[in-house]
């Protein structure tokens, strides 16, 4: 019947059908085999060793994961009780229930006790470590009633803090090694140059020199006159330089180095090795490279 089907619709000769049934066998007996063949084969038992030690180190390092996702948007999340506030008058203890970390409302504390006055409610993005984000959550709530009065206030508090001041010897910062806190010690430093003398310390490797702190952008001669008998620089602390073997980007963003200087000293990498002598023919400037030679090494 099958090869009378086939004959009749698809003319189909006798050796054609043949094939034809061969080729259905052999796609019949794969798929059987594709489908019989895994209850046959025996997995091998998959055996873990240390498997509490392991565990541990898991449950370790998720612990370390979630401790510093914690501490990185911990601000930002942990607004606990909003309300109405004004951030002339607002103490520590409601600095934390609005949700700020304890390093951030001392800075909070210590800009405003510089005699700094919140006269518009974007004056808090001037506090150094209140992001964006957190303004924006706090924003609806913040309300400045009396600005003379907030003002008279904080004058008084800042002409106490200066008479406390000069009442008392003020111990040396050492600039290398201050945050931003210890820096809003220093008579003179707000919350604005505190970030730019960190900033600037980062780009450099550290400071050499406490005249180094003219060269931070708005850093004017009286200020520094004020504040030169209250800080001090340890230069072992700063971090080198080495024109023979970092990259381009970390030579380059010294602030000493100029572009121009940084592809010039790299076409010289291509054919010898930089060392002090030749560095100074490179260069050709005493001032500049006296500047620049404490931040090199050359190994």
């Amino acid at each position: 019947m099958v090869n009378s089907f086939l004959n009749n619709y698809f003319g189909f000769n006798k050796q054609q059908r043949n094939g034809l049934l061969f080729l259905s066998i052999i796609s019949l007996s794969l798929f059987l085999v594709r489908i019989i063949y895994p209850s046959f084969i025996t997995p091998d038992k998959i055996e873990i060793k240390n498997l509490p030690l392991i565990e541990k180190k898991l449950d370790s390092s998720y612990q370390l994961s979630q401790g510093r996702f914690s501490a990185n948007f911990a601000q930002e999340n942990s607004v606990v009780n909003l309300f109405v506030f004004d951030p002339n008058t607002i103490n520590d203890q409601q600095l934390i229930q609005l949700g700020f970390n304890k390093k951030t409302a001392q800075t909070f504390l210590k800009f405003r006790d510089r005699g700094f006055v919140f006269k518009q409610k974007s004056d808090l993005k001037k506090v150094y470590g209140i992001s964006e984000n957190f303004y924006s959550k706090l924003e609806p709530y913040i309300i400045i009633e009396n600005k003379n009065s907030a003002t008279k206030l904080n004058s008084n508090k800042s002409q106490s803090t200066v008479t406390a001041s000069a009442n008392k010897n003020q111990t040396k910062v050492e600039l290398n090694t201050a945050d931003s806190l210890t820096l809003l010690d220093i008579n003179g430093i707000g919350p604005a140059f505190a970030k730019r003398i960190l900033k600037y310390r980062s780009l450099l490797g550290g400071f050499v020199s406490v005249e180094q702190l003219k060269e931070v952008y708005g850093f004017t001669d009286e200020m520094f006159e004020k504040i030169k008998p209250n800080v001090t620089v340890n230069a072992d602390l700063i971090k080198k330089l080495n024109l023979n073997k970092d990259d381009f980007k970390s030579i380059n963003k010294h602030p000493y180095l100029s572009y121009e200087l940084t592809k010039t000293l790299f076409d010289w990498r291509k054919k010898t090795v930089i060392t002090a002598v030749n560095l100074k023919d490179i260069i050709n400037d005493d001032q500049a490279y006296n500047k620049l030679m404490p931040y090199l090494s050359f190994n």
